[in-house]
């Protein structure tokens, strides 16, 4: 009875004296929110920590201070030989413990994805169990990730926040509908031998107040906001080129990327004006062609086109004319995928995973291929075949051009 009197007040001891041994409270921790990368002048690797500052973030709107609270982030940047040295560098000036469970999107300036290359990132972000690995990745184009987590924004009070959200605004103009994830990086770079592709994001307009909150005071909106544009091509694990609006959309499309995008015609027909449309419910099957020792690939794309803009005088109730728009639908998304193609041939970087697509469905070939299917990919054929049926022309059926008798 007594020794298990005495097991039962040494089990409540232990209990006693475990508690949180080894964790931190909230008000010794500091959530980073953004992380950005850069390369220094002298070489070095230049690491931006934007953080929040909790009283901040309870201030007016954007990032502006209340009350005394300061603003609602603040951007560090440190230099480092590597990702991780410049961390831990960055434990001599923050003034609490950094916490990367909760950052929402991860910046690289051009210069280092050129030069340096992704691929020494990956090392830390995979390693560090706090980092998410769907965490939306961007390239700093033109510029360097510290324009990009300097800058206050209007609305949002975390502009790393705002950085993220764009990817939902923009989804129609370019194609990219959830962005690209950190992880989905690894895999093609790392799983699939597939070259990466990561949406380009710089500063609207850029102001030199741009990090002082008196910039939210302005009603002027342009020279405080982010825009996303095009697509960074890389080779393995190094930026080579730029897509546009248009080819990132085929990129989109090919990829599967996409749910639903913008389309605008350049004619309608023969007619002056433009037609505008959104294609919605977007699938692609992309299936090897393998004829002899020709290598092609046939992309189908089908979707539902919703008319948005008439500027030309077309009758959208007769039923041949919307026939034709179909046609002039499906012409716009072909040509885009077209466009996507040659540049990323010109480029010999093959952002669309066609070489995994061989291997899944020729393997044979492929292991003939593989050594040199850079050069193959650069002269495959792709022969694009879009079907977008339009479903409907909106709240009217005559246009504001069309002619009255």
């Amino acid at each position: 009875m007594k020794k298990s009197i005495s097991l039962l007040l040494v089990i409540v001891c232990l209990l006693l004296f475990t508690g949180c041994n080894g964790r931190r409270e909230l008000n010794e921790l500091l959530i980073v929110s953004s992380l950005g990368i850069d390369l220094a002048k002298n070489g070095e690797t230049e690491v931006h920590l934007q953080v929040v500052n909790p009283g901040g973030m309870a201030g007016n709107q954007g990032g502006a201070p209340s009350g005394g609270s300061g603003g609602a982030v603040y951007t560090y940047s440190i230099k480092g030989a590597t990702v991780y040295e410049a961390i831990q560098k960055a434990g001599q000036i923050v003034p609490r413990y950094l916490m990367f469970s909760h950052i929402n999107s991860l910046v690289i300036g051009e210069d280092f994805a050129r030069k340096k290359g992704i691929r020494p990132i990956f090392d830390f972000v995979e390693r560090n169990h706090e980092f998410r690995e769907t965490v939306p990745m961007f390239i700093a184009k033109d510029s360097m990730a510290k324009d990009i987590l300097t800058l206050f924004t209007p609305i949002f009070k975390n502009p790393g926040e705002s950085l993220n959200n764009r990817l939902d605004l923009s989804a129609l103009s370019t194609g990219l509908s959830e962005g690209v994830q950190e992880k989905e990086v690894v895999r093609w770079e790392f799983g699939e031998k597939r070259d990466p592709a990561i949406p380009g994001v710089k500063v609207f307009h850029k102001s030199p107040k741009g990090d002082e909150t008196s910039i939210l005071d302005g009603i002027k909106a342009n020279n405080k906001t982010f825009i996303i544009t095009g697509t960074a091509l890389f080779k393995k694990d190094k930026l080579v080129g730029w897509m546009n609006g248009g080819e990132s959309k085929g990129w989109a499309m090919i990829t599967g990327k996409t749910n639903e995008l913008s389309i605008f015609t350049k004619t309608c027909g023969k007619k002056k004006g433009h037609l505008g449309f959104v294609a919605k419910e977007i699938n692609t099957k992309v299936k090897p062609v393998i004829k002899g020792d020709h290598i092609s690939f046939d992309v189908h794309v089908t979707g539902k086109g919703y008319l948005q803009e008439v500027t030309c005088n077309v009758n959208v109730g007769d039923p041949m004319e919307l026939k034709k728009m179909e046609g002039y639908i499906s012409k716009v998304v072909e040509d885009e995928i077209n466009q996507a193609v040659q540049k990323a041939q010109a480029k010999k970087a093959d952002v669309f995973g066609f070489g995994r697509l061989l291997n899944e469905n020729h393997p044979e070939i492929w292991k003939v291929k593989e050594d040199q299917w850079k050069q193959e990919f650069a002269k495959v054929k792709v022969r694009p075949i879009a079907k977008i049926t339009l479903v409907t022309t909106g709240a009217r059926i005559e246009t504001v051009n069309q002619q009255k008798k």
